[in-house]
């Protein structure tokens, strides 16, 4: 099922990242970062960067044509310690198409929104399994005057009701895409109460939780059990608002029985509650043991 996703964030060098580094690792190539003298290899992760292009103005010089060229002269144009470097689009891209259509579509809505503007995108699709298609878009926070970055940043490109437009064109975008390709699927910009649906948004576990599960640091994260709790949250949220509304849940026709789907959802939180339990017992019980390695003998 097709879904909705415009993140819109910045990278900056106070929060200790690097221009160079966010490009080596969303086009999955090697670069040296000039400023720093690091070098920043994400050549091992192809496989998951389907393809990636460069977007530019037609008066930008021929070194803005390069990913290490680009973003190595952006850090560079960037003085002070908390310099923000670029600006960073995240999309998720329909399932529903192939690969050529998910990167067309991404790069057609950057020409249109972006470029046209003035600014610099390098856009670069990714598919880390077959359930999350996305593409990334790095842009460059000044236009290009003559041959270097301009003096002043246009300001106007942070504006919010800018951000706004953009979710709506994305979505529009996307609707457009999956109807020519004779999709029946369509995605909603709006937030869940604007769309009135009755469900809590899910938060999201974030790549660094994700890293320490899978590098084994943590068997679980708190990210990830919020979303669970979340989750379950929302399979509840039919039954309470049938008490609300009757005094008591009635059945809708619908194909599996509401006392069947209520038994169910309490069996899945009395499972999530004894692994806690479980799990809680074994950490205090190892405490105490290295408390007291006498108590093994």
């Amino acid at each position: 099922m097709a879904i909705y996703r415009l993140e819109a964030k910045i990278v900056t060098r106070g929060s200790g990242h690097s221009a160079v580094a966010a490009a080596a690792y969303r086009t999955g190539t090697k670069i040296r970062d000039e400023r720093t003298e690091r070098i920043h290899d994400y050549s091992g992760r192809t496989k998951g960067v389907i393809e990636s292009v460069i977007l530019r103005p037609e008066n930008a010089p021929a070194w803005t044509a390069n990913t290490a060229t680009l973003w190595n002269e952006v850090e560079r144009s960037e003085r002070r310690k908390d310099s923000q470097l670029c600006r960073e689009f995240i999309l998720a891209v329909p399932r529903e198409l192939d690969d050529r259509q998910q990167f067309e579509l991404a790069v057609e809505w950057a020409q249109r929104e972006l470029l046209s503007k003035g600014m610099i995108a390098e856009v670069s699709l990714h598919h880390p399994n077959k359930r999350n298609p996305h593409v990334h878009i790095l842009c460059t926070m000044r236009t290009i005057e003559g041959e270097k970055f301009s003096a002043k940043k246009p300001r106007e490109w942070n504006d919010k009701a800018l951000l706004l437009d953009q979710r709506e064109s994305w979505c529009n975008a996307e609707n457009d895409a999956l109807e020519k390709a004779g999709r029946p699927e369509r995605v909603d910009h709006r937030s869940l109460i604007a769309q009135g649906i009755d469900r809590k948004p899910e938060p999201k576990i974030g790549k660094e939780a994700m890293g320490l599960q899978k590098r084994g640091v943590l068997e679980d994260t708190d990210k990830a059990k919020e979303v669970r709790k979340v989750r379950l949250q929302n399979e509840a949220v039919p039954f309470i608002r049938a008490i609300e509304r009757n005094g008591h849940v009635q059945h809708y026709g619908m194909s599996v029985r509401w006392w069947d789907k209520g038994i169910s959802l309490m069996s899945r939180i009395r499972e999530q509650a004894s692994k806690v339990v479980k799990k809680t017992w074994q950490q205090l019980v190892r405490s105490r043991r290295d408390k007291d390695p006498e108590r093994e003998r």
